[in-house]
This record gives C-alpha cells, sequence and structure tokens, in this order.
C-alpha cells in the first residue's frame, strides 16, 4: 500500500504568461491520451486515492448569489446580501468534525490530523477485500463555501456530503449510462503508467481537461477504463452527450449586465463548465454576443462569458478569475477562453 503526494496549485501563485492558442475539439470527443488519477471530492476536498484513482465532485447546496456577491466586489450590479466575516468556528474545528464523521464508518480504517495543514485529513480505506485506498481530505472549500462565500449553508449536510463523498470511493455504485456526463476540471499529468494507461481523461484547452464522470446523489465520481466494464468509450461519450443536453433544460441564465451573462445548471452546478462542450451552450452565446465572448471558467460551478466588443473585457474577466483565485474555493482555471472554428482556445492578455 503506498500514497501518492497531492499536487496542489497555490491560490495565490503567479499567472503564467497565456501561450499560443491551445485549442480541444468541442463538437467530438476523441480516444483520450494518458490524464489523471485524482480524486477532487465534495466542496475542496481533495483525496488522492490508491490504486482506483478518479474524479468527484459534491453536488454542494446551490448559492445563486454566489456569482454575484463576488461581482459585486469589482463594482458590478449585483442584489445579493453582505457577506459575513465572523464564521462561528475555526478551519480546524470543521476538520476535526470531519474527523469524527469518518471514523463512524465501517469502511474508514484509519483518520489522521496533518500537523502541518489545519485544513488536512490523511485517511485510509478498506476497499472490498482488495488494496486499501489512502489518500488526503482538504476541508478548505467547505468551509469556504459554508463561511467565505455563505454563512448560512447548512453545516451537518455539508458535512455528511463530504463523508459520502469519500466513502463512494470504495462504494462504487453501478454505471448508470443515464447518469454519465463529459466535463471540464483542470488538467494535470498522470503519475505513474498505471494511471497513464486508465485514464480518461483528455486535454481541452489551458489548464483544463474534459473528464467522464458519473453523477451520483453524493457527488460526481470520476470514471476509468477498468469501471466501463464492457462498455466502450465512445458509446459513454455518446450517452454523456445525450445527457447534458437534457441537463440544459435546468440551466439559470442570469444577465449580471449589458455586457455580461452568467450560467448555472441550477439543481447541479459542478455540472454547469459541461455544457462549455455543447454546440448549443454557443448558439446561446453567439445570439446574446454576436461578435464573440470570451469565456471564464474560474470555479467548478459557474460559467460566464463577457462580450468582446466591450474594451474592458479582458480587464473584467481577469479581475473575476484573480478574485476566485484568491478566494480559493471551488477554484477551476487560471486562464480566459474562447471558440474557434468550433474549437476552444486560450486568449493572449
Amino acid at each position: 500500500m503506498h500514497e501518492r503526494t497531492l499536487e496542489k496549485r497555490r491560490v495565490n501563485s503567479v499567472r503564467r504568461n497565456a501561450p499560443r492558442p491551445v485549442g480541444g475539439r468541442l463538437s467530438s470527443l476523441s480516444p483520450a491520451p494518458a490524464r489523471i488519477r485524482i480524486v477532487n471530492l465534495s466542496a475542496g476536498l481533495a483525496l488522492i486515492l490508491t490504486p482506483a484513482a478518479a474524479y468527484a465532485d459534491t453536488t454542494h447546496q446551490g448559492n445563486a448569489d454566489m456569482f454575484k456577491t463576488l461581482l459585486s466586489k469589482i463594482g458590478l450590479r449585483s442584489e445579493a446580501q453582505p457577506i459575513s466575516a465572523a464564521p462561528h468556528e475555526t478551519l480546524a474545528q470543521l476538520r476535526d468534525a470531519v474527523a469524527a464523521r469518518l471514523r463512524s464508518e465501517p469502511e474508514v480504517e484509519e483518520v489522521a490530523i496533518d500537523p502541518g495543514n489545519p485544513a488536512v485529513l490523511r485517511v485510509r480505506l478498506a476497499n472490498g477485500g482488495r488494496e486499501a485506498v489512502t489518500g488526503t481530505v482538504d476541508v478548505t472549500n467547505v468551509y469556504g463555501r459554508l463561511y467565505t462565500l455563505r454563512n448560512d449553508g447548512d453545516r451537518e449536510a455539508a458535512i455528511e456530503n463530504l463523508v459520502q463523498s469519500v466513502l463512494v470511493t470504495v462504494r462504487r455504485p453501478e454505471l448508470d449510462l443515464q447518469h454519465v456526463f463529459a466535463n471540464i476540471r483542470f488538467r494535470q499529468p498522470p503519475t505513474n503508467e498505471q494511471d497513464a494507461a486508465t485514464s480518461l481523461a483528455e486535454e481541452l484547452a489551458g489548464d483544463v481537461a474534459v473528464v467522464l464522470q458519473l453523477d451520483t446523489p453524493q457527488s460526481l465520481v470520476g470514471l476509468s477504463r477498468a469501471d466501463l466494464g464492457e462498455r466502450s468509450v465512445a458509446e459513454i461519450r455518446q450517452a454523456a452527450q445525450r445527457n447534458i443536453l437534457r441537463e440544459m433544460s435546468k440551466l439559470q441564465e442570469e444577465r449580471v449586465s449589458d455586457h455580461m451573462i452568467a450560467y448555472r445548471i441550477d439543481d447541479n452546478p459542478p455540472l454547469t463548465p459541461a455544457i462549455v462542450l455543447t454546440d448549443e451552450f454557443w448558439a446561446m452565446v453567439d445570439k446574446n454576443f454576436p461578435e464573440g465572448a470570451f469565456l471564464i471558467l474560474r470555479q467548478r460551478d459557474e460559467v460566464a462569458v463577457i462580450d468582446r466588443k466591450v474594451p474592458s473585457a479582458l480587464i473584467t474577466a481577469r479581475q473575476l478569475i484573480d478574485m476566485a483565485k484568491h478566494r480559493g474555493v471551488d477554484f477551476l482555471s487560471d486562464r480566459i477562453f474562447e471558440r474557434r472554428d468550433g474549437r476552444l482556445v486560450t486568449v493572449t492578455e
């Protein structure tokens, strides 16, 4: 049994100069090169698993005012209420509550506190007679959602959702084609040859990749080739395309200003970035902004577009991304994107 080390991105790191456009086609998903074997769980939980690592993202309690609240910080129109700056517990106290809840589950063999980080736990899970699953749990995003972005969140529900998202890695649900999705997440290289051989992630553009996920009641669980059984990757991707079009019937479109629109799948926010992979989404964007738009994917539960003809469009996009990076809650991408000839590409600032 062994444990891989999480490669974290620091939220205050200096941004690299944007490279020349690197694109990924949106209309179809070709066979994927080797990619990621990291499980990103539950509102910022990051769990590195061995040997069956994958992605997972929690379906958290929706916060319709989150995006507007952040926009208000740079003077854009918002009706969101002010955010309280007085949480009733520390990060370490929330971590301890999560640890106590984890220890009550029979699959959890060990929970240890990281002495160097008040947000991190180290866990080991029994895996049905196979090699134990080990990893780290980081509660930073749960804390941020409860107390930085929204103080009226349900703490107990957030903890329970986090715990169930950890357990789903060893209580693997049956693969249901009605609940598979192609989604967008941060791109990381495979950590070893086994990861490279089984990963289904596909590079898209800049710092993001397309990953295949299974939507469970607790979380979005990443899929690897081992999870597919007799099904082909093409079959999974076709089902994923059908499913996101179905979910887009619940897409909320909010015109934040005359030149900016925010999008969100209301009852399943972590699926929202997946809309970017559809032609139907870009038809909506083209209708609103005929001269084109810049896309920002700064968080895992929101998508926003800014009219590219506005002189300050790039400056506004950069401010919004940097704010999300500074907050460090559900941060997704540092880049600004646009669509050219059916491909998503990064924008040079």
